[in-house]
């Protein structure tokens, strides 16, 4: 009991002698409480020491969603993936990786897998991967902490290395190949009045799209970087890869997600995400993968800025909320 509720009830038991017994009676109990408030603080544990208790930090990354994070020989791999085992051995701990599907947009995925959980169960993750790491984006989802940002996404055209000509011009005659309903799709379908789209062809996903390309079905491809260039593989360099003309902003940072107030698990993973950055560990898994490292543009914090400032600070809003 501290010196102030000592003090109390001394004097009620000097001005109100009758009253002593009660108030002793009615001490104990509260002393009782009082001594054991640190063994209830060690009950409950910050998200770090819950982590570190439990041996492994669990980390969300979307299921089927290659070269970032698929399944081989019922194993989860790839650069998310990775990343993920990479983070978990600089805290001392094993990764538990928790392969989530897409959702309807990426506020339902924080959701689902980051600070509340889904509706038919499964609990969150520790840590999500593949965020996009911006103020804008931070300042609608408020429930989570923005963080670690360890790459940036472009989005690109890959033609044959022989062909010299603009890909713009090339596709108001030739067929490229584009994912379904992604912001290549859009792009290449609204742009320069509307010329190529009749030579877009739609594909379920990028990987088929760049088989097509390879097979010579296509005169060229169009998606984000690091999908391209995975699928091309290590015949990589018989293709030329140029950034998307006509976008304002042509890239996007990503990086990860907590719940907002486990702050030391965020500082964990802040400093372990830069120490694989700075020792080139990041760029080593991309290179596994066929792909190019683009450095995250970012490595400040994310902050919440007034509406007004918003802008100045954010990557196209439709580019940075892509998903799989």
């Amino acid at each position: 009991m501290n010196k102030l509720g000592v003090a109390y009830l001394y004097t009620i038991s000097v001005f109100e002698g009758m009253m002593l017994k009660p108030v002793i009676r009615f001490s104990i109990p509260m002393l009782m409480l009082l001594l054991s408030m640190p063994a209830l603080a060690d009950e409950n544990p910050t998200a770090l020491q819950r982590v570190m208790e439990r041996g492994a930090l669990s980390v969300a990354v979307y299921r089927d969603y290659p070269p970032f994070s698929f399944s081989d020989k019922g194993r989860v791999v790839g650069i998310d993936a990775d990343i993920a085992r990479a983070l978990a051995d600089r805290l001392g701990v094993a990764a538990l990786i928790r392969a989530v599907g897409a959702d309807e947009s990426m506020e339902d995925d924080l959701r689902n897998n980051v600070w509340k959980g889904h509706y038919l169960g499964g609990g969150t993750a520790d840590f999500m991967l593949h965020v996009p790491y911006d103020d804008a984006f931070a300042e609608e989802n408020d429930r989570v902490i923005l963080l670690a940002p360890y790459y940036r996404e472009q989005l690109v055209i890959a033609t044959r290395a022989t062909v010299s000509e603009s890909p713009f011009d090339l596709f108001t005659r030739e067929k490229v190949g584009v994912e379904l309903d992604t912001l290549a799709d859009f792009h290449l379908l609204s742009t320069n009045g509307g010329t190529m789209r009749n030579q877009v062809v739609h594909f379920r996903s990028m990987g088929e799209a760049v088989e097509a390309f390879k097979s010579g079905e296509l005169a060229g491809v169009a998606g984000p970087r690091v999908e391209i260039e995975y699928a091309l593989g290590a015949q990589r360099e018989d293709y030329r890869v140029v950034n998307m003309p006509g976008l304002r902003r042509g890239g996007w940072d990503l990086g990860g997600a907590v719940k907002q107030g486990n702050d030391d698990l965020a500082s964990a993973i802040r400093d372990g995400m830069q120490a694989l950055r700075e020792s080139g560990a990041i760029s080593e898994i991309f290179q596994r993968y066929h792909a190019t490292y683009q450095p995250p543009l970012r490595l400040s914090g994310v902050t919440i800025a007034p509406a007004s400032e918003l802008a100045l600070n954010a990557d196209d809003p439709e580019l940075c909320k892509r998903r799989p």
